[in-house]
């Protein structure tokens, strides 16, 4: 398992908020999850959008950690790249989400090479609807360990 500390960017995102138009589909299965996170693909980058009640979102506002660990789960029924994703806010308040990127989905290996590109990504706090937005920043030495993964998925 390979363990990544991300530092929220100080710049939020949240007065565009209003311009971030969900695809119909990611809507869809967005009404069908009452707290959980997917990683979807959203103006030809990867973003994280996070569900949860509007009262959890208002505390996931003001993150300051985020901790990323990786798994690769190598086995034939499901082989997938696993993110448990560790979030403190300010408040010292823990949440916990984990996602599954099954590695033998090309949508899904379409987003974890998007992500591998990408210097940042944005995550997405949503309740009926985008709430707030943040910029999270990866540094070099975490898409190091992070491509490393991903290379063994694509071996």
């Amino acid at each position: 398992m390979s363990s990544l500390i991300l530092k929220p960017l100080f710049k939020n995102s949240d007065s565009n908020i209003n311009n971030i138009e969900l695809p119909f589909d990611t809507e869809i299965s967005l009404s069908m999850i009452e707290s959980g996170c997917l990683f979807i693909s959203l103006d030809q980058k990867a973003a994280l959008v996070i569900i949860s009640s509007q009262e959890e979102i208002a505390q996931l506002n003001n993150i300051n950690r985020i901790i990323l660990d990786f798994e690769l789960i190598e086995r034939p029924e499901f082989p997938s790249l696993g993110l448990h994703i560790n979030l403190n806010t300010a408040s010292n308040k823990a949440f916990k989400f984990d996602y599954f990127f099954n590695t033998e989905s090309p949508e899904e290996l379409d987003l974890l090479n998007k992500l591998r590109d990408q210097d940042q990504f944005d995550m997405l706090l949503y309740n009926d609807r985008v709430l707030h937005s943040k910029k999270i920043e990866l540094t070099k030495d975490d898409k190091l360990k992070f491509n490393s993964l991903i290379n063994k998925v694509s071996a």
